[in-house]
């Protein structure tokens, strides 16, 4: 294993990767959700001003029991902004609004609370960007509200480290690019490469120097008589 350079290389690849499996899995289960940490890639929770969530932002999401989610104001009003009526401002629920999609997450506001006829709770949502979302949102549920077994969780806070949801939106369009396949797989390629065409040199010991012979200054040099 000492002398196998690519064994080496797939070895710590494969602890990097078991040990962000291990970090995301202890997140996941101290903010009980199966998505602690989204980027918010749509302007629908940005009115004019204040933006409440801006595309790129970075953000904390915790399971929560949905009676602990809080209605804001009534559909089709302003929940920000200089318009806005005034009063409590609902929760930010990520949520599925289609099960056949299941990847497909939306962050909007709760403007109500319904109790469906099976005793569970749903939520009517619109996003804070009243100019794109004038009305509640018709989701295709009982009463338009999403029912409370496919929301992911409650926002809690952004991660406010500048350009990186940004910069992982972008990392994210590019993978999903037959570009960005190709340049993974020609980065994976020519790392394995390196590892199998030169892997004596990353280990060699330097070139030892030649031996010198050392001439004793104390040796007497015998003269010849006469």
């Amino acid at each position: 294993m000492k002398n196998n350079e690519t064994a080496k290389g797939v070895l710590l690849i494969g602890i990097v990767l078991l040990g962000a499996v291990a970090v995301w899995g202890v997140i996941r289960l101290a903010l009980n959700t199966e998505f602690p940490i989204l980027v918010v890639s749509s302007g629908s929770m940005c009115p004019p001003s204040p933006c409440t969530l801006p595309v790129g932002a970075l953000i904390v999401i915790r399971g929560q029991d949905p009676n602990t989610i809080q209605a804001g104001p009534a559909c089709n009003t302003p929940a920000v902004g200089p318009s806005a009526a005034g009063g409590p401002l609902g929760s930010i629920i990520v949520f599925r609004p289609y099960l056949d999609n299941p990847d497909y997450l939306v962050v909007h506001r709760v403007r109500q609370v319904i109790t469906l006829p099976n005793n569970e709770l749903a939520f009517k949502t619109q996003g804070d960007n009243y100019q794109t979302n004038t009305a509640c949102d018709p989701w295709p549920y009982p009463s338009g509200a999403i029912p409370a077994n496919q929301v992911i969780g409650v926002y809690q806070s952004t991660i406010p480290v500048p350009y990186l949801g940004a910069a992982i939106l972008s990392i994210r369009d590019f993978m999903a690019t037959p570009t960005g396949v190709l340049v993974v797989v020609a980065l994976i390629v020519a790392l394995f490469a390196l590892e199998i065409i030169e892997p004596s040199k990353k280990g060699a010991k330097p070139p030892a120097e030649p031996t010198k012979r050392v001439t004793d200054e104390k040796t007497v040099v015998s003269s010849s008589d006469g």
